[in-house]
């Protein structure tokens, strides 16, 4: 038996999810069969349907979610459809080599334009905008770190990146056009809407557990000879992931005085080339969204709903965003909340399906998920239904995923990888020069 995890958590409380609509789900009431169950409710187990969808409408296609659409990771993101991988590119093309690593990419660019397809004809809500990212260095020590990642885009001066962005301190920055900016909660509603009205049923507050021929839900029997398991970080780890947190905060909508201060008229996303993950997009309603890590891993990889308010990260997150722009000295940040993600050992996601039992399981995106999971769903359909397809040879694809190490190694070491973090940006916001202590951190996070 596979059980998922129970978090007694509060709803969805971010920006995202302050939108009025809400998809409402089936209610089950009944036995029943389909041919293929998903479990869970946010991109994954959405796009996996789609794509089912797509190259059989025939099949009767069911998702469970135990909360509602959109409660996980999926509704509480920063908001980035990107081309970006949680391993670096110089690390992929020595483990996988140099075309491997550029397949890899382009389908990832290929799923962030079918995402504005879709999202433009069936989610126009969502104000999906193609308008890249830009990462910028506001120290010596983050520039010649920027400067020897040519993967992440082209290398823009102070000046050109003056004329985009106006970052207190930022010396030069890299801009890579395969990025866009979304509403990801109102993006799954109008996924929701979509496949509910393509005859695919959708129940929501029903906790799902897989069983032999089907699925437990809400004392229900479900038929199904396929599963596929898209909780992501609420499945059992059995020490294969570990939740890691991400939090943001929002402003109040900012006045076109402020925003002409600091630019960014075309909405691309942005974040420091700092080691601890930071994170920021304008939004659609002319916010500024930021988020970012630090929030320490839980003991035995429990959720744990503390973590996701965690207030000194919130006030860094917030310190972080009026430093870069003075101007938000007195604006109110009106939203905090945060979620938790999945990572594996080697940072990697996880796509398996095991064509006896008929049970596939896909996640593990490490915060790179709003574009990971339509890809991910898209190569577990063409498992699912056998096809051929380029995508099914990626190297991720039913590889075997390398466990953590047991408590308490696991906890002390993540945690101490955290904090190491920190101390490397500071050392560097110190020395000037790239992090002597990050030296040791790269190796023992093998990204």
């Amino acid at each position: 038996m596979d059980l998922t995890e129970m978090l007694d958590s509060k709803a969805n409380n971010s920006l995202w999810a302050d939108s009025k609509e809400r998809f409402k789900g089936k209610s089950l009431d009944s036995n029943v069969d389909f041919d293929v169950v998903v479990i869970g409710g946010g991109f994954s187990g959405l796009w996996t349907a789609f794509h089912l969808n797509h190259l059989e409408p025939s099949l009767r296609i069911a998702i469970f979610e135990a909360r509602e659409i959109g409660f996980g990771a999926s509704g509480r993101n920063g908001g980035w459809a990107s081309s970006e991988y949680p391993v670096s590119k110089k690390t992929l093309i020595r483990k996988i080599g140099l075309a491997s690593t550029e397949r890899l990419f382009s389908a990832l660019s290929q799923s962030i334009n079918e995402i504005g397809k879709f999202a433009k004809k069936y989610s126009p809500e969502a104000n999906f905008t193609k308008s890249g990212s830009l990462y910028f260095a506001r120290n010596e020590g983050q520039l010649r770190r920027l400067k020897a990642k040519p993967e992440i885009g082209e290398w823009l001066s102070e000046n050109a990146l003056r004329d985009l962005i106006s970052v207190e301190g930022a010396l030069a920055g890299r801009f890579n056009p395969e990025c866009a900016t979304v509403h990801p909660y109102k993006l799954l509603q109008g996924l929701a809407k979509f496949l509910s009205k393509k005859g695919i049923s959708i129940f929501t507050n029903s906790w799902a557990t897989r069983v032999d021929g089907g699925i437990l839900a809400s004392s229900f029997f479900i038929g199904a000879p396929l599963v596929v398991e898209a909780t992501e970080v609420y499945g059992k780890t059995n020490r294969n992931f570990i939740p890691l947190y991400s939090l943001m905060v929002a402003t109040e909508p900012l006045s076109n005085s402020i925003w002409k201060e600091i630019g960014n008229k075309e909405r691309f996303t942005f974040a420091e080339n700092a080691h601890v993950i930071n994170y920021a997009q304008r939004t659609a309603d002319n916010r500024l969204a930021i988020g970012g890590r630090g929030a320490t891993s839980p003991f035995g990889s429990k959720l744990q709903e503390s973590r996701e308010s965690h207030q000194k990260v919130h006030k860094r997150l917030i310190d972080l965003a009026r430093s870069w722009f003075p101007a938000l000295t007195n604006v109110e940040f009106t939203h905090r909340w945060g979620g938790a993600v999945a990572i594996t050992r080697d940072w990697e996601p996880y796509l398996q399906f095991d064509r006896i039992s008929g049970f596939g399981k896909l996640g593990g995106y490490a915060g790179d998920g709003v574009t990971m999971s339509h890809l991910a769903g898209k190569i577990m359909a063409h498992e699912i239904l056998n096809l051929d397809s380029e995508l099914r040879s990626l190297h991720f694809v039913n590889r075997k995923i390398r466990k953590w190490e047991p408590e308490p190694i696991r906890y002390l070491g993540v945690n101490a990888l955290i904090y190491l973090s920190t101390i490397s940006d500071l050392e560097e916001s110190l020395t000037n020069r790239p992090s002597k202590v990050n030296r040791f951190i790269e190796p023992v996070i093998l990204r």
